[in-house]
């Protein structure tokens, strides 16, 4: 038996057609319904009484699953119910909300709206049906006048878990519940304005509304034109301030009829397309430095205050982006006022996703069977809803500027219904571009007006961009997967979208991590009881964490998107101006020469360089001697933030060293002894590392130094956890679970001479070294090392030597890349020069835990009463935790520090990448060689 909101046919009943939004002001009145409700749960909406007697109480907006009723649930495509549409589960939870409101005096039209309720709604006033809607994400009126009297008023809302409408909202996010946006009534004059719509271009503002009524236009505060107007208005601007992201400039169109005011703030602007295929914004070519966003708050699910919804968007700004994609269902409006005010360009795309399609059936390839016709994107009976959600999206929003693209929806397949639904767009708005990355999928591009991929390789990304069989821009609405520690690609990517005018951007998947807190740690997918399927920590996939603070990969992006690029040769700094509409005389440009990490004088310039042009200056500098490096800064500034810094390394000789002599070393059975002034060391012949190193009669070490390949596997490596690690009987190297052995270890002229290997459990050894160790007099400890990686082999996570010293050395300093962590494909965002951190600090609170902490190009690093050296540099990592315990861990909670400090001193760490959804690590960061030959000192700090 089909129940009624199971009837795709049937999904609103009494909702008004679309509208632009606005709140009217003047004599209108708006009633904000937000805060405390009566709220009454049921397992099942066949058990809601017709009275109900027992109430708890809510807020709204909320989602009712953190309130306690049912538990939250992850999942990314499986729908959370059988695949059978349109029906869903006969026991479907219901909430029902109460509350009443105070109508003083009723004079006009009154109606009642929804910003956001999920899945759907059933409305009553003063317990007399009103009507019923779905379409979680998109905004529902209702006209509510002859239900509503003066004085008091009852509304109550019956919400329904699920509704056919679900099968259309499988977006990648926790399921949550309830009214969760703003909802209110306004009541307004009988005879008001129904919709407005405003178009602009680069110099005309033409308003169209039914009925006459009084029009005012004015920029920054100064009225430019009042005047009568009958259906419609053009006013043409002279000299216009044309609005983009970096500029975003408004005018104010205030609309009058019947005491009511309606006010919009509109950006002049055209959306274009040249012969190269570039994206024109007011005929300027633009790239898109955009990222995905959903709504999602840590403690309150999909509600965000505009507060916080704000602070997103000015975090984005301070960040380099100037582009997001409402991933996948379109904002609150204010969310959209705010972008047109703040300056961002907006993919707006519709409430539509039905991903779990392609888990319909069991043991099928993972693919887009469209020719099954099972999909609603191909199912006749779909079209109605598919088109509706396209044009309630579409009528909400079309005043606003920031939107440059009008989206589909997300990863629902290819079918006649998306065909349908660009055709209605394209004949409703043809001054914006179309974005369908299922038609692209499909190789269906003719149907869209850019060509959309997803997490396609560098090189395909490059053949994308000299086909001439795309003849449209090419845009990546995701790329760069930023779970975990990552993303480790986004720099690159960028590099190539600067090299062809017809790549035009793309969008980081995604702005934040998606978790609830319980007692102070982070959950996700499988945490929760109740969940019949889930996706793990898939959500954790934020570029900034859950509380919006930053990570080293949230400061890679920045540096991808920057404002300049340089470069340096012979003395000459070239400056080159990404921006498309800003000089650089807007910033101030700051550079400095540092020597072995000692800021020399800091020269501050007002760099007058046009967008996309280039400035060279003469830097004075005169080559010098040094110990590890001397290094050109430079920083982009603007009201006391940095939107750039980019360094350059100049030419210095090396201070030259005298070579201590020998120590005459000592030995047993088991092992060597060295010992000097304020130093004695103590080398295990067994087991082939230091066991004790005593300075000033202090122990330095809290166990035996050895080598290692493994590091605590990031969610980036979760495809290679398979060949790394003791996963499966027959696949790993299992270098989690690794033996080294000793074959050989002398004392020949006054060196340690060893002999050994590493091997997982049940393999091969994958390693085979030599290694070479020389004590100084002074206590200098001297390391060289050759190893030879066996030849079947696939490539390693890391290779280095593993030292535990105790919390003494908790508190270090070094000369390398930092002060964020760095790996060889995320190094853009860390300079290289002299830094002092801590366990503490190194620590990254990664939802799951996992790899972190890294710093490459180190040449110094002191702790405690050891220092790490090398000419050549190192890679190295200062923990207060074991890899075993990172690599353990499924939350922060589970770590377990053990008192001591873990440090690596690594030849080659392999990159981050993308990998947990993207394309896999490239070639060139992966460590892949197959011959080693390392070198390193150990200097110990005794004091004379």
């Amino acid at each position: 038996m089909m129940r009624a909101y199971e009837n795709i046919q049937f999904t609103s009943e009494n909702r008004k057609s679309p509208r632009s939004y606005y709140i009217p002001g003047g004599c209108s009145q708006y009633l904000l319904l937000n805060g405390e409700w009566k709220f009454a749960y049921f397992n099942r909406d066949i058990d809601v009484p017709e009275k109900i007697k027992q109430w708890d109480k809510i807020n709204v907006p909320s989602c009712w699953q953190l309130y306690g009723y049912e538990n939250p649930n992850y999942t990314n495509i499986n729908y959370p119910y059988p695949c059978d549409p349109p029906y869903v589960p006969t026991d479907n939870p219901c909430g029902v909300y109460e509350r009443e409101f105070e109508l003083e005096k009723k004079w006009g039209k009154v109606y009642y709206l929804f910003e956001g309720v999920s899945s759907c709604a059933y409305l009553y006033i003063n317990d007399t049906y009103v009507g019923f809607t779905q379409g979680s994400h998109l905004q529902a009126e209702f006209d509510i006048t002859e239900y509503v009297k003066e004085g008091t008023n009852k509304v109550t809302v019956k919400v329904l878990k699920w509704c056919c409408g679900s099968y259309l909202e499988d977006q990648d996010f926790l399921r949550f519940n309830g009214i969760f946006r703003d909802t209110y009534i306004l009541q307004r004059p009988f005879g008001h304005i129904e919709d407005v719509e405003i178009i602009p271009n680069k110099k005309n503002i033409h308003i169209v509304s039914e009925g006459a009524c009084e029009v005012s236009i004015a920029f920054e505060g100064e009225v430019l034109v009042q005047t009568q107007m009958e259906n419609e208005f053009t006013y043409e601007v002279e000299n216009p301030v044309l609005w983009n992201a970096e500029k975003p400039a408004l005018y104010d169109v205030v609309l009058k009829r019947e005491g009511e005011e309606l006010k919009f703030r509109i950006g002049l602007r055209t959306i274009e397309v040249s012969n190269q295929y570039e994206l024109l914004i007011n005929g300027m070519s633009v790239k898109l430095h955009g990222v995905n966003h959903h709504d999602t708050h840590q403690y309150n699910g999909w509600c965000q205050t505009d507060e916080e919804l704000r602070k997103d968007l000015l975090l984005m700004k301070e960040l380099n982006m100037n582009c997001v994609r409402t991933a996948h269902y379109p904002p609150t409006p204010k969310f959209m006022e705010m972008c047109d005010e703040i300056g961002l360009y907006v993919i707006c795309e519709t409430d539509i996703e039905t991903h779990g399609f392609l888990r319909r059936l069991p043991n099928v390839e993972y693919h887009f069977d469209m020719d099954s016709n099972d999909w609603p994107a191909s199912t006749l009976e779909w079209q109605g809803e598919h088109v509706e959600r396209m044009e309630r999206m579409v009528e909400t929003f079309k005043n606003y500027a920031s939107i440059i693209m009008w989206s589909t929806g997300n990863e629902s397949g290819h079918g006649v219904n998306h065909v349908a639904m660009i055709r209605w767009t394209r004949n409703r708005d043809n001054s914006r571009l179309i974005h369908c990355e299922d038609a692209s999928r499909k190789q269906q591009i003719h149907n869209a007006d850019v060509y959309s991929r997803m997490y396609i390789t560098f090189e395909e990304l490059e053949k994308a961009a000299v086909t001439k069989d795309i003849c449209m821009p090419v845009f990546l609405c995701e790329y760069s997967h930023a779970m975990g520690n990552g993303p480790g690609d986004v720099y690159e990517y960028n590099e190539i979208f600067d090299k062809y005018p017809k790549l035009i951007g793309g969008c980081i998947w995604e702005w934040t991590d998606h978790v609830v807190m319980v007692d102070g740690v982070a959950k996700y997918g499988g945490d929760f009881e109740g969940e019949l399927t889930n996706d793990g920590n898939f959500c954790c996939d934020g570029l900034v964490f859950a509380d919006r603070s930053f990570k080293a990969g949230t400061m890679e992006a920045k540096a991808a998107f920057q404002p300049i690029r340089t470069s340096c040769e012979d003395g000459v700094l070239s400056v080159y101006n990404r921006l498309d509409f800003t000089n650089l005389n807007e910033y101030d440009f700051t550079y400095w020469v540092e020597v072995d990490g000692v800021k020399g004088e800091e020269v501050t310039l007002n760099l007058d360089v046009a967008p996309h042009e280039t400035v060279t200056l003469e830097i004075p500098y005169t080559e010098t001697t040094c110990q590890y490096g001397v290094y050109l800064n430079t920083r982009l500034t603007k009201a006391d933030k940095e939107y750039a810094q980019t360094q350059h390394e100049l030419s210095y000789k090396v201070e030259e060293t005298v070579s201590e002599a020998s120590l005459t070393l000592t030995e047993d059975q088991y092992h060597i002894y060295a010992s000097g002034e304020g130093f004695q060391y103590v080398f295990s012949k067994i087991y082939g590392g230091f066991t004790s190193m005593i300075v000033d009669g202090v122990e330095q070490l809290a166990g035996t130094s050895k080598f290692s390949m493994f590091r605590a596997t990031t969610d980036n490596d979760a495809k290679m956890r398979p060949f790394w690690a003791n996963v499966n009987i027959w696949q790993g190297e299992n270098l989690d679970c690794a033996f080294t052995k000793v074959y050989e270890c002398d004392i020949c002229d006054d060196k340690i001479l060893l002999k050994g290997s590493l091997a997982g459990i049940s393999r091969k050894p994958v390693l085979l070294y030599d290694m070479e160790i020389r004590i100084t007099v002074g206590g200098t400890v001297e390391i060289g090392f050759n190893g030879k990686i066996r030849e079947d082999a696939t490539w390693m996570p890391r290779l280095g030597m593993e030292f535990t010293l105790t919390e003494q050395a908790s508190a270090f300093s070094y000369y390398g890349r930092g002060p964020w962590e760095n790996y060889c494909d995320m190094s853009h965002c860390a300079s290289i020069g002299a830094y002092e951190s801590d366990v503490d600090s190194e620590y990254v609170n990664y939802v799951y835990p996992q790899e972190h902490g890294n710093h490459m190009n180190v040449k110094r690093l002191t702790l405690g009463k050891l220092e790490f050296q090398s000419e050549d540099g190192f890679e190295c990592n200062v923990s207060k935790y074991t890899i075993d315990d990172l690599d353990r861990a499924k939350h922060t909670d589970e770590l377990h520090p053990d008192g001591n400090v873990h440090v690596r001193i690594d030849y080659k760490v392999s990159g981050l990448g993308t990998a947990s959804c993207g394309p896999d690590l490239p070639e060139k960061y992966r460590f892949s060689e197959k011959e080693v030959t390392y070198r390193f000192k150990i200097v110990n700090l005794h004091k004379e």
